[in-house]
């Protein structure tokens, strides 16, 4: 067996705390291969590097090494990145690629600090450098969405893996969350935190959150909460838990793979799978503390269902305040939930945390997500450029730069980091009005542009635009159409634990693995844990789906 070399051993492993397109077919990728600059390329193999491409038998390794910072990725790091891909894709050695970062932090996010001090020049050259940082990222988060595909195209199939094996935020879940394989740990810390700083879930977030169960990924667009490795699987945002303990032994067995097996998905999925545990046997407490589970779960759903901002604080609050008699806690009984203190606790908390948030941000991200969930990944990531380029206008709004300044910098009259609510601008959600949010966020750019937006918009020249032809828009159509009442895409997440748009579509028949009758509830269970393999968690997840189904029946 190949063994992992001790360097890249003790970077991956150093303590942390508990916590097609068009344009990419082969002739793209291999002129971009050979038109990158020799220098920057040899520069991922120093030591000192802040991105470093590592090689383990048929692995190739890219590890963010900037570990002061927590790996927070700059545009440097953006073009490292890029200049790494170039150098693994066409590579015939090469089957799997881990994307991983040095030290307790796989990545904290980009480096935000840059970013809203570019946008608050007053040249423009150096205002629109703050829109180029977003540009050059969603344009590799889309490399890393179709490695698999443009890799074939080449001839030298790779399996792309993310190890969220510490804090991993904001810009590593766009290095990683559109890729095939994301393996959690004990040692996850997730978290998209961005409307604490008066932006938004971007690098095509807004596309993975809308497609979660229920409520839950409004719920987490919104506040930002964070999730441990237990919870990051079970929403379906990781694919895999490993046991911290285990991950070495993990990447000893994909390094050695020989490249016979390892161009298989198949063949890495299963070599992965030897490692996994299910978080919630290893510790059952978190069955009782994990808010996507019983009674919280059916109360984030009845929540975070509603079409407004305004009106889930609404709903929080009647929660927190348990009024019995409000449409909420009607909701809830229904659903055969009785508003309990947890619940209530839960709702006050909640209420608190998103009064804390930019109320632009908080309005912007919610018609996101709306929008998202009638889009193709590709057009959500042109979405995502256009509402980034807007919040770094600060012509238009400030909270972008208040946000970031206010969590970061100090208070000058005590030198210490600030503590209670941003100056928000507008500060209040109801003068954030439609007709704003339609003119500089979701309207004709154009528009924008004679309305008062200064930024030019840039392009994402790897990212297709959805096709003009008949079976083009067909194809688009059924994509985003999905299979069953709740829409199941059996191409998005196949690795991960079953969403309840796929177990909906099996109770009702469109599934494949459905039979020719309705099943029950324990036909049900056995059907899903077999197609999906038996994976570990399966059984809890699915058995908690059915329980909240079966308490709602009349």
């Amino acid at each position: 067996m190949v063994l992992v070399s001790r360097a890249v051993r003790a970077s991956l492993l150093s303590p942390s705390r508990t916590y097609a397109p068009s344009v990419s077919q082969r002739a793209f990728l291999l002129a971009r291969h050979m038109s990158t600059p020799a220098t920057p390329v040899s520069r991922l193999h120093e030591a000192d590097s802040p991105v470093q491409l590592l090689s383990e038998g048929t692995m190739r390794i890219v590890q963010l090494n900037r570990e002061k910072a927590l790996n927070a990725i700059d545009e440097n790091m953006i073009d490292l990145i890029h200049e790494a891909f170039d150098e693994i894709e066409p590579s015939p050695n090469a089957a799997t690629v881990l994307f991983c970062g040095k030290g307790r932090s796989m990545c904290a996010g980009g480096d935000i600090r840059s970013i809203v001090d570019a946008a608050n020049k007053t040249d423009m050259k150096e205002r629109i450098a703050s829109a180029r940082f977003f540009q050059g990222e969603i344009m590799q988060n889309y490399r890393v969405h179709t490695m698999r595909k443009d890799t074939t195209k080449l001839g030298h199939p790779k399996t792309y893996i993310g190890l969220w094996n510490g804090i991993v935020m904001g810009g590593g879940v766009g290095m990683t969350v559109h890729g095939p394989v994301r393996v959690a740990t004990d040692r996850t810390m997730w978290a998209m935190p961005e409307t604490a700083i008066g932006y938004f879930p971007d690098v095509g977030l807004l596309y993975t959150f809308s497609r979660l169960d229920g409520g839950v990924g409004t719920y987490l667009a919104l506040t930002g909460d964070r999730l441990n490795g237990a919870d990051a699987y079970l929403t379906g945002l990781a694919t895999h838990y490993v046991r911290s303990s285990s991950i070495e032994e993990m990447l000893r067995r994909l390094s050695s793979m020989p490249m016979t097996s390892a161009v298989h998905e198949e063949a890495v999925l299963a070599a992965i799978e030897e490692f996994t545990s299910d978080p919630f046997e290893d510790d059952p407490s978190l069955l009782r503390t994990s808010m996507f589970l019983g009674d919280r779960r059916v109360a984030m759903d009845a929540v975070f269902s509603r079409p407004s901002v305004e009106q889930i604080l609404v709903a929080l609050d009647n929660l927190a305040e348990r009024r019995t008699d409000a449409p909420v806690a009607q909701e809830l009984q229904a659903r055969g939930t009785e508003l309990t203190d947890d619940v209530a606790e839960w709702a006050a908390k909640t209420a608190s945390v998103l009064r804390e948030r930019s109320p632009r941000a908080l309005k912007v991200t919610l018609r996101g997500l709306q929008r998202a969930r009638d889009q193709t990944l590709t057009e959500n990531l042109h979405m995502n450029i256009r509402l980034s380029t807007a919040f770094c206008d600060l012509s238009i709004g400030r909270d972008f730069y208040t946000g970031v300044d206010f969590v970061l910098g100090k208070d000058p009259k005590t030198g210490k980091r600030r503590t209670g609510t941003p100056p928000w601008e507008p500060a209040r959600l109801e003068d954030v009005t439609d007709e704003y949010l339609d003119t500089f966020f979701f309207g004709d750019y154009r528009k924008a542009r004679e309305a008062g937006l200064q930024l030019d918009l840039l392009k994402l020249e790897n990212v297709p635009h959805t096709g003009k032809t008949r079976e083009a828009r067909q194809a688009r159509d059924a994509e985003v159409r999905g299979l069953g009442p709740l829409r199941w895409n059996p191409h998005h997440n196949p690795n991960a634990l079953p969403s309840e748009a796929e177990l909906a579509a099996l109770h009702e028949g469109s599934h494949p693995a459905a039979g020719s009758y309705v099943l029950d509830p324990e036909e049900l269970l056995d059907t899903i844990s077999r197609h999906k393999h038996h994976k570990p968690g399966v059984r809890t997840k699915v058995q908690d789906w059915l329980d909240r189904r079966a308490r709602a029946a009349p």
